[in-house]
């Protein structure tokens, strides 16, 4: 069995994928981590974020699925103080500004609401955020990384996935093949958890 970074693995598919991650994770680009639920995609993603030159960086990692649609707003790009009741007085960082100079991590971005597909899409082109509430943008060096186990392609004909958004976030495409095409690798993960 080969293991890098707590990876392990034994089929020439996974060798390959590694191989890939490992090249990709030194450009400074945007990648979806594509494959079927329960792959290890969030694995994956962490083998590419320990190679990247962004690694002593902060790394946040959101569930796009797991966020109720009107808070995903506001965790993402932060508020100003009084933006709405209930809000902390204070105002509040967003987890894109706790990413600066960092990475993103999109997990099921195949299920971010439409409206604010457009609201991404924008903060990815422009690197920059404004605070919901606020008016002053605040400039940002994000990597973005979207992990998905959804056809995206099929999405976009369904009209309830941005085109424009999948080509800004899908710059190289990693595909985590599921188990039963990499049979290989359970000898190794059968002993490790035995």
């Amino acid at each position: 069995a080969k293991q890098i970074d707590g990876f392990l693995y034994m089929s020439p598919a996974t060798e390959q994928m590694v191989e890939e991650v490992l090249n990709v994770a030194q450009y400074d680009c945007n990648v979806i981590i594509q494959g079927e639920t329960g792959v290890g995609k969030e694995k994956v993603f962490d083998l590419l974020q320990q190679n990247s030159p962004r690694r002593s960086q902060p790394c946040i990692k959101i569930n796009c699925a797991s966020i109720p649609a009107d808070l995903l707003e506001s965790e993402l790009f932060g508020y100003e103080k009084g933006a709405f009741s209930g809000a902390n007085p204070n105002g509040k960082k967003g987890l894109f500004e706790q990413a600066n100079h960092g990475t993103l991590m999109l997990d099921e971005i195949g299920d971010m609401p439409m409206e604010l597909q457009v609201k991404l899409l924008r903060a990815i082109q422009q690197q920059e955020i404004t605070r919901v509430g606020g008016s002053h943008p605040i400039k940002l060096d994000i990597r973005f990384i979207a992990l998905t186990n959804s056809n995206l392609k099929e999405k976009i004909v369904n009209g309830t996935f941005r085109q424009d958004l999948y080509y800004r976030l899908n710059v190289i495409p990693i595909y985590v093949p599921p188990l039963r095409e990499r049979l290989q690798d359970l000898e190794a993960l059968c002993n490790t958890f035995i």
